[in-house]
C-alpha cells in the first residue's frame, strides 16, 4: 500500500480511511467527481502523508489508492467536464501507467487541493514513509576515548636452580676441541673425563637430576 497503486481494495471502514502504520490523515475533501466514466462518480478524497485515496459515496469498494511514490505528474488542466485535477502514475512492469482525473467544485477548492497535494508530495520525496521506524546507531566516540593505554607486563624472572649456571658454564667452553684424560671418580665409582677447575661431579649431577 505504500508503494503500489490499488484499485477496489479494502481501504474504507465505517466511512473512514483505514490508516497504515505511520500514516497521518491531513484532509478529507467531499464532493469530488471521479472522471473515469462518461457520467462521472461522486465521492470523497482522503489526503495523507503517504497517498491520495478516493472512493465513491454510493459504493465504498469502488475506490483507488495512489501512493506519492507512484505519482509521475500532478497537474490542473481543462477537460470535457471542466477544469480537472489530473494525476498520472508511473508504469508498472509491462503495463502502462494510469491517468486519473477528478473534478472539484468550486475551482478555488480544486486549486487549494492541488497545492496541498503538491506540498505533501515534496515532503514525501524528501522523507519517504514506508511504515518502518528505525533509530540510527550512536555516534562513534573519539579515538582517545576508546583507546586503551598500553601496560607493561609485570613479569619477574627468577633463578630457581643455581646448578643451571654451573651446567651451562661447563659446556660453554668454546675452546674445548678434545676430551680430557679420564680419571677415576670415587663418588660415581667410574672413570670419567677430568673436570675443569671449579666444577664437581656433584654440582653437575644435581642439575641433571632436576
Amino acid at each position: 500500500m505504500y508503494r503500489d497503486l490499488k484499485l477496489r481494495g479494502a481501504l474504507i471502514s465505517n466511512k473512514s480511511l483505514n490508516l497504515l502504520p505511520l500514516e497521518e490523515l491531513y484532509d478529507t475533501v467531499r464532493g469530488v467527481w471521479n472522471l473515469s466514466s462518461d457520467q462521472g462518480n461522486l465521492g470523497t478524497f482522503y489526503i495523507s502523508n503517504v497517498r491520495i485515496v478516493w472512493h465513491a459515496d454510493l459504493n465504498e469498494t469502488f475506490n483507488v489508492s495512489i501512493p506519492f511514490i507512484q505519482m509521475k505528474a500532478i497537474k490542473v488542466r481543462p477537460s470535457k467536464f471542466g477544469t480537472a485535477l489530473v494525476i498520472e502514475s508511473l508504469k508498472a512492469g509491462t503495463s502502462s501507467g494510469y491517468v486519473l482525473g477528478f473534478r472539484i467544485d468550486p475551482v478555488e477548492t480544486l486549486n487549494m487541493v492541488f497545492q496541498q497535494i503538491q506540498s505533501l508530495y515534496k515532503v514525501y520525496t524528501a522523507n519517504p514513509v514506508f511504515g518502518v521506524e528505525f533509530k540510527s546507531e550512536e555516534k562513534a566516540g573519539a579515538l582517545e576515548d576508546v583507546t586503551v593505554p598500553h601496560v607493561e607486563d609485570d613479569i619477574e624472572i627468577t633463578e630457581e636452580n643455581e646448578g643451571t649456571d654451573a651446567f651451562v658454564a661447563y659446556f660453554a667452553d668454546g675452546n674445548k676441541h678434545t676430551d680430557s684424560e679420564p680419571v677415576f671418580d670415587q663418588h660415581l665409582g667410574l672413570a670419567v673425563e677430568k673436570l675443569k677447575d671449579g666444577f664437581t661431579v656433584e654440582s653437575l649431577w644435581e642439575f641433571s637430576a632436576v
